[in-house]
């Protein structure tokens, strides 16, 4: 029988979870977005996006930059 090798799905926080976190609203973290200062969320519907945990983590401990958006 064949082995799988599955990577386990990256931890995702919504938008409300991020901003708490931060201590920021929604237009800050949109804003940050499109900026390039804070790493871009997954849109899996028009009104859902979600943000990887690990790159937050990033983002707060200053490590974020161009290769935070890279996958």
């Amino acid at each position: 029988m064949a082995a799988f090798n599955f990577k386990p799905l990256p931890q995702m926080l919504t938008q409300k979870q991020v901003c708490e976190s931060i201590g920021v609203g929604g237009t800050w973290l949109w804003r940050a977005e499109n900026s390039g200062l804070y790493p871009k969320g997954i849109r899996y519907s028009k009104r859902c996006v979600r943000y990887r945990a690990d790159l937050h983590e990033q983002f707060i401990s200053g490590k974020s930059g161009e290769a935070a958006n890279d996958e």
